[in-house]
């Protein structure tokens, strides 16, 4: 907490309205303590919840450097008190004399009057929360905190409450503006948060504490916004550079799984920040919408080109049956297929352009990967495999039945163009229900006269 614990006023031991020579003085007093070798304790020290200052003559003489212009007296004012009426001077009375902290507190909090800054109680508001930052070590309630931090920038929000900061604690110096003030003050309240709130998302927090300031949010959401896309950027560039790199490789099976682990690497790094960008803007904005777009035209070509190299391959070595086939092993395609299933999950109500491409691609991917498990399946031999369900209904392989059908499959129905895939289907699913029928009287009996018995029929009739 730097910025509060360091604040030039306190190292002073004064208020951020006082005089020059106020200052001075102040200064000479602490230089005196330091020559008999002892350390002053001013009223401001505030200590605790501060922590001890200790003072030197170096750092006393660095402080007047550091309130020389006009920003710098009203930044380090932003972030101490001032006594601007007698509403303050009670208050701080409390809190130096007394060491009150709550006290104080309640009497800063009736001068705010409702916390809508004025000439009035622009002083308490700002006095208040400050006071609040310093005691969140003690409460440690968040949204204390956060309406103290929107309640301090309030007042330099506002061009007729900054004037009157001004006049206070640089009267003599030269104008400023909130753009100004404003630019210089939130990088420091950001690192003040990173102090305060380490496992905190600061960005977040910044949006949340100033989402009624009509002035700090829009800018403030855009500059999330941007940094939010720069680092997505980069996630797509580098998957990009990876991903030309591994396509220029000559292990197939390899480049597959090395671009498709790029993809999910995309996915799954760029998931946090869309997220934060969809709740800044919503899924319909077009900012979103062309962000989520270009990561997932990287993922789609992590997926395609990949697929489009095994093809190529593939047709090169067309008069090279073993050639292929080993590649046609050790190319997983359903590993694509699954990256653009997962991918078109993450975009459900999303409508991008990259979504249909990506659709097709699943659909024409997934059919090829099918075929190629067909083609490298063995088909079963016509005089090798067994009528599952014949053989259990009638308890034998050889009985005059089952050969019977037998000769049916192998002579009329692999003779059809759909045969073979039949033939596979009731491999399959026949020897399930065969288990079945096998260790059931009942069972065969119905089997025997409602499938076996007219299957040999029917045989027969289309033999003929």
């Amino acid at each position: 907490m730097d910025l509060i614990e360091n604040n030039p006023f306190r190292v002073l031991g004064v208020k951020a309205n006082a005089s020059l020579s106020d200052r001075k003085q102040q200064a000479n007093l602490i230089s005196q303590y330091l020559k008999i070798g002892q350390s002053a304790k001013l009223d401001f020290d505030i200590t605790p919840p501060l922590t001890t200052l200790e003072r030197t003559k170096e750092i006393i003489d660095l402080q007047s450097s550091r309130m020389h212009s006009t920003e710098d007296k009203i930044l380090h004012s932003l972030f101490w008190f001032v006594e601007a009426n007698p509403i303050d001077k009670i208050a701080l009375k409390h809190l130096t004399g007394s060491k009150d902290i709550n006290k104080a507190l309640s009497d800063f909090d009736k001068g705010c009057r409702d916390y809508k800054v004025s000439s009035d109680n622009y002083s308490a508001i700002l006095n208040h929360s400050t006071l609040q930052i310093i005691a969140y070590s003690q409460h440690r309630d968040l949204q204390k905190l956060k309406e103290a931090i929107a309640h301090k920038f309030s007042i330099v929000s506002d061009s007729s409450s900054l004037n009157l900061l001004k006049d206070l604690v640089a009267s003599d110096g030269m104008n400023t503006d909130v753009k100004r003030i404003l630019d210089l003050a939130m990088p420091k309240l950001k690192e003040l948060l990173k102090q305060l709130l380490p496992s905190e998302n600061t960005d977040k927090l910044l949006l949340d504490i100033f989402k009624s300031n009509t002035i700090i949010y829009p800018s403030l959401r855009n500059g999330v916004i941007d940094a939010l896309e720069k680092k997505i950027n980069r996630l797509v560039d580098n998957t990009e550079k990876n991903r030309k790199e591994t396509l220029e490789g000559f292990d197939y099976s390899l480049m597959i799984i090395n671009s498709v682990n790029l993809g999910e690497h995309l996915m799954k790094k760029s998931k946090g920040p869309l997220r934060e960008i969809e709740e800044l803007l919503g899924k319909g904005d077009p900012v979103y919408t062309e962000i989520i777009n270009k990561v997932y035209t990287e993922i789609n070509f992590c997926g395609v080109l990949p697929f489009n190299k095994f093809i190529q391959k593939l047709n090169q070595n067309t008069e090279n049956y073993r050639s292929n086939e080993s590649l046609l092993r050790t190319c997983d395609l359903s590993q694509i297929v699954k990256l653009y299933r997962n991918a078109l999950y993450d975009l459900e109500g999303i409508e991008v352009p990259i979504k249909q491409t990506m659709t097709k691609n699943k659909s024409g991917i997934a059919k090829i990967n099918r075929d190629i498990k067909t083609e490298l399946t063995p088909q079963p031999e016509p005089s090798s495999g067994s009528c599952f369900i014949a053989t259990a209904t009638l308890g034998s392989y050889d009985h005059s039945q089952v050969v019977e059908l037998r000769v049916f499959r192998d002579e009329w129905i692999l003779a059809k163009s759909w045969g073979k895939d039949f033939v596979k289907w009731y491999y399959h699913y026949g020897e399930i229900a065969a288990r079945f029928i096998e260790k059931s009287f009942f069972l065969k009996k119905l089997s025997y006269f409602f499938i076996v018995k007219p299957l040999v029929i029917l045989s027969r009739v289309l033999k003929k």
